[in-house]
């Protein structure tokens, strides 16, 4: 714990309660504690070895697509978006976008919370919303549909349900942020936020922790569909119920009106339009969670 404080500069006493709080919401010791030594258990060794791996591909990721050094006859572009959109879908097209266009140089970065606010911090951006930022163009991209999933291990061999009765007292996973996928998921199914609020489960704040909880077999809860679509094919995840919602709003690329005839964020756009989907809303299908676990 000293060690870790020193390194992220800040008192051992945040980075243990900092630990604490990440073992609250996983329901899982991640060390053990006797006469002031601390140990992994199994569980933390685990996890600490699959997030050493994903930041390690996470650091790879960012020097391929962030080059520092100023290349003769280039054209740099600032992108902006939110770390789990760069990571899942931005970034495996990036290559392709590269290999089209050799001369463009992406810098990919994810403060996206100050971008919303001026988007002239950077070149192009990729943003939820609703396509209305003050003085600039916003072309629709893809819109966030929510399907609820949870590992092949917990589901066994359950199949997907029409309601909820088919997986009565799993474990609930929450997303809680603003947005959050889990109670747009079951508004649309019809819950109230009282009702909402009466069912138990873990707190994670973004998609990328409440991914690994739901692999990881934590629970069931809601994700966007770009994001567990390889995992939902390869098997590691199933779905779990018939609804997929499409949540208000939508991810637009957005640009700053006087600079959509550059070079670099012409090509952008017209690259980045062919992967946009059409701007359609995906059939519901009623489920009834009167009978949710809670």
């Amino acid at each position: 714990m000293t060690y870790a404080a020193n390194a992220m500069h800040m008192t051992q006493s945040a980075v243990s309660k900092q630990i604490k709080s990440l073992e609250q919401q996983l329901g899982r010791n991640l060390f053990y504690r006797h006469d002031g030594q601390l140990s992994l258990t199994p569980v933390g060794e685990q996890y600490a070895h699959e997030v050493k791996a994903l930041l390690t591909r996470l650091g790879d990721i960012t020097d391929r697509v962030s080059i520092a050094e100023f290349v003769q006859g280039s054209f740099d572009l600032k992108v902006v978006t939110e770390p789990t959109m760069a990571m899942h879908w931005l970034v495996p097209r990036l290559s392709e976008f590269n290999t089209s266009f050799p001369d463009i140089k992406v810098h990919l970065h994810t403060d996206f919370l100050s971008v919303e606010r001026n988007v002239r911090k950077c070149d192009v951006a990729i943003l939820f919303g609703h396509g209305n930022w003050r003085g600039c163009v916003a072309d629709f991209l893809r819109h966030d549909n929510l399907v609820a999933v949870a590992s092949k291990e917990l589901m066994g061999r359950k199949p997907i349900a029409t309601t909820l009765e088919g997986i009565l007292g799993l474990p609930f996973l929450h997303h809680n942020h603003p947005i959050s996928s889990t109670e747009s998921w079951l508004k649309a199914a019809g819950k109230t936020e009282k009702e909402i609020s009466q069912i138990q489960g873990g707190q994670f704040e973004h998609f990328s922790l409440l991914l690994e909880a739901v692999k990881h077999g934590l629970g069931v809860s809601v994700l966007p569909r770009y994001l567990v679509e390889k995992d939902i094919q390869a098997g590691t995840l199933k779905l779990v119920c018939e609804l997929e919602h499409q949540i208000d709003g939508a991810y637009y690329l957005v640009y700053n009106e006087d600079r959509r005839n550059e070079y670099a964020i012409s090509n952008f756009r017209k690259w980045l339009l062919t992967h946009n989907e059409p701007k359609v809303r995906f059939n519901q299908r009623p489920i009834d969670l009167s009978t949710i676990s809670t």
